[in-house]
């Protein structure tokens, strides 16, 4: 009965349909890992909601045995990070301190309205400014098959809960690359849709125009079942896929290269080529700058009332990245708004000869908590959220044992079931 959870969302769901399995069941298996000590262990919840889940689960049960399912997803379990609200849950953000939302986020009430189950509120790196998830008010979030890693963050514990099993889905956020990290770091697909896919209202803000809100799961069919995007059959002829030179400029760690390289290597034998194009004045690192700086300032703002009422709630480093965001002068950080837009308008003419931008997802792998913090993570992520475009990492071929590798790809703005669909079948030929 437990396999049922590592079967993921489909399965997890068409179980449900056949009467094979009880939402009330799946749940409980689900809170039975989450509370065991491997679950303990790896600390990526910061709030279990047992009662609510199960009382939900119960609730769904009825309704199918009633021939009413609110949807297909009816009675699947799901988490979510702790940034976005959920009525009856405390938020934190990440924070030393919480707070009772009066409403669900409009993201929330879609998956409450199709009848999922909630578990419950996930860690994540002190207010979403940071991708390693080592939260110091509660606790580091451990990688689930290296301990003493990294998962990767922001969404660090979204990511760990599905890759250890604890939950067959979840839901992150995403403002230079957390979500995709996390899943590259850990081993599992993360989607960043086009921006405004999903609506960010109810979600604390890091950045605004780049924050979005995006799924975690074990496969990309899962994450378009979740999405109720159709997977579209195609030829690889009938898309153009390309990479970036620019992409040369990150220092990469030499496995992730090797990985990259053997990744391509199946897809050419399938009959994919991807050419190289140049985006004209984008330096991913000096992008990468930019949009911290405007997240500094951002986050400053958004944080500023909290800091004067409830200073105990932020980290002494934390404190230091608002208040330089504080120190910040509008002038600069217009000019950084500025620089985004034009990499932005840049970037997107690439489209005009390709369909689908293929790069790694991160230049390295998950890396100890011990370890210096790569300054470049997001090189090659943040690009997506400048432009606005739907962005998906899934894992690359690796020898066992080794450290996940994740492939990036990236599409224009609007086609999330173009890139799922591309993204699907690639997933298909590295598992062939």
């Amino acid at each position: 009965m437990s396999d049922m959870v590592d079967l993921g969302v489909r399965a997890g769901a068409a179980a449900l349909a056949a009467g094979g399995v009880s939402a009330l069941s799946l749940a409980n298996i689900c809170l039975e890992r989450i509370g065991n000590g491997r679950g303990r262990a790896l600390n990526a919840f910061i709030h279990v909601a047992a009662d609510t889940a199960r009382a939900a689960a119960q609730a769904s049960d009825e309704r199918r045995a009633a021939g009413r399912p609110l949807s297909a997803l009816d009675g699947v379990p799901i988490a979510i990070k702790d940034n976005m609200d959920v009525f009856g849950m405390p938020t934190t953000n990440g924070l030393g301190a919480s707070w009772m939302p009066a409403a669900d986020a409009p993201v929330i009430r879609r998956l409450r309205d199709a009848g999922m189950v909630n578990l419950g509120k996930l860690n994540m790196h002190e207010a979403a400014l940071g991708a390693t998830n080592d939260n110091p008010h509660y606790g580091r979030c451990e990688h689930p098959d290296f301990p003493g890693f990294t998962p990767g963050g922001s969404s660090g514990g979204s990511a760990v809960a599905v890759a250890a099993g604890l939950c067959p889905v979840s839901l992150g956020t995403d403002t230079m690359g957390s979500v995709r990290l996390p899943a590259a770091y850990c081993g599992i697909v993360g989607f960043k849709p086009s921006r405004g896919y999903w609506p960010v209202d109810g979600v604390m803000p890091l950045a605004f125009g780049l924050d979005t809100i995006g799924p975690l799961a074990r496969s990309v069919g899962d994450i378009a079942f979740l999405l109720g995007e159709p997977l579209d059959a195609f030829a690889p002829a009938t898309l153009r896929f390309a990479r970036l030179a620019n992409a040369r400029q990150v220092a990469t760690e030499a496995e992730c290269l090797a990985a990259l390289d053997a990744g391509l290597g199946v897809l050419a034998t399938l009959g994919v080529a991807a050419p190289c194009l140049y985006v004209p004045g984008y330096d991913p690192g000096q992008a990468r700058r930019a949009g911290f700086i405007v997240s500094e300032v951002d986050a400053a703002q958004v944080h500023a009332r909290l800091l004067q009422t409830t200073p105990h709630a932020f980290s002494p480093l934390f404190r230091v990245m608002l208040d330089y965001g504080m120190r910040v002068a509008p002038e600069r950080y217009q000019a950084e708004r500025r620089k985004l837009a034009a990499i932005s308008t840049a970037f997107l003419g690439v489209f005009d000869a390709c369909d689908v931008v293929l790069t790694l997802t991160a230049p390295q792998r998950a890396f100890s908590f011990d370890a210096p913090v790569p300054l470049n993570q997001a090189d090659l992520t943040a690009l997506a959220n400048f432009a606005g475009c739907p962005a998906l990492s899934l894992p690359l071929p690796v020898p066992a044992g080794a450290l996940p590798v994740g492939l990036q790809l990236i599409a224009a703005p609007g086609r999330d079931t173009m890139l799922l669909s591309a993204g699907a079948w690639i997933e298909s030929c590295f598992q062939a």
